[in-house]
Order: structure tokens, then sequence, then C-alpha cells
């Protein structure tokens, strides 16, 4: 496996630095930007496998830079670091789709801890572009089903079983198989059972 490759964002340059020189000695492979205007020019060169950013910046903040890069890389996962969190910031954001919310002063262990849980969680195991073959078969440009997609890709991930309901001729057998295809278990065998009565 590739470094994990991290893409730090903060307008303290001296807070930006002490992360810098504490992520490269965990073994990430780092870029940093001032802003979040610098860090969304840098993402399709550099193809983070995870955006840590502060919150509170000049210009865009960290959530409006979570909205940006969520629209374009719905499966890259955020965090957000704040001087000034409040439980209904960090639970604003977690309902958004913000992998992790931590408060400064925070451990350096912590962060690392997150990142690696973020890219985990993400399947991201290489510096490439997503690999997208899983959800080939359903062709969309709404907003709310690239949101369940991005939710089906993180559940893919976890070992449990999900129930997926709705009318008949809604897609429900074309979403199992785009789960199944994006699960560690993709090269097991499909098995539709067909559930009417």
């Amino acid at each position: 496996m590739l470094a994990i490759k991290v893409l730090l964002v903060d307008d303290d340059e001296s807070l930006l630095k002490l992360l810098s020189i504490r992520l490269t000695a965990a073994g990430f492979e780092l870029q940093t930007a001032l802003s979040a205007e610098d860090a969304l020019s840098r993402l399709p060169l550099f193809k983070p496998h995870v955006i840590v950013t502060d919150l509170q910046m000049g210009g865009m903040d960290g959530l409006a830079l979570f909205d940006v890069v969520h629209q374009q890389y719905p499966t890259l996962p955020v965090i957000i670091l704040t001087a000034h969190g409040t439980i209904k910031e960090a639970v604003n954001a977690t309902r958004k789709g913000v992998f992790g919310f931590l408060t400064k002063p925070f451990d350096s262990k912590e962060l690392v801890q997150q990142i690696e849980d973020a890219v985990r969680f993400s399947g991201a195991t290489e510096a490439e572009e997503p690999n997208e073959q899983w959800r080939e078969e359903i062709v969309t440009r709404s907003s709310l089903m690239n949101e369940l997609l991005n939710q089906t890709k993180r559940v893919a991930q976890l070992q449990m079983s999900v129930f997926i309901e709705g009318a008949s001729g809604t897609g429900k057998e074309l979403l199992a198989r785009a789960v199944h295809a994006a699960s560690p278990r993709s090269k097991k065998p499909f098995i539709a059972v067909n559930c009417s009565a």
C-alpha cells in the first residue's frame, strides 16, 4: 500500500507547520494549504486520501470547503479541526457527512487515528482515481442519489447486514449489487433473493 496522502488546510501557518511535522513523522505524505481555495486547487493533482481542515478560516471556512469537496469527491473523507467547537457544530458537521470533528488542543495520536480510520472507512488504498466500477450500473445526476451511493460505499466496507426496502421497480437489486461490488466480498458470488409475498 502506498503512503496515506493527507491534504492539511489551516490559515495559521505555525500550526500548519507543527501538524505537518507530526503527521510526516507518523508516515503520512502531506501537502499543505493556507486557505480552502488553495486546497481546492491542489485536489486534482495531489489526490489525497483524506483532508484535514481548520473550521474557521478567512474566506471559505472548513464546512464550506467540505461542501465543495463532497460535491466533487463524495467518498473523500474530511476531518475538521476547531479551537471553539461546540457539540451543536460537531453534530451538524457529522450529519452533513464530515468524517471527524476534533477540538483543539488535541492529541496528535488522536488525529493520526482519525486519519487512519477515515482512510480505512472510505476504502481508499492507493493514490489513484477512485474505482467507480461498483456503481457503473446506476446512472444518476441526482444529488440525493449520489449521497445514497456515497453512503452505500461506506456501508459496504462494514461487516454487517444491509436491509434495502422500497417500492417495486425502484432499483433495490441494483443497489444491493452495488453494495456487494463495493465490499471486500466482491469476489464472492452475489445471490439475489426475491422476498416479495
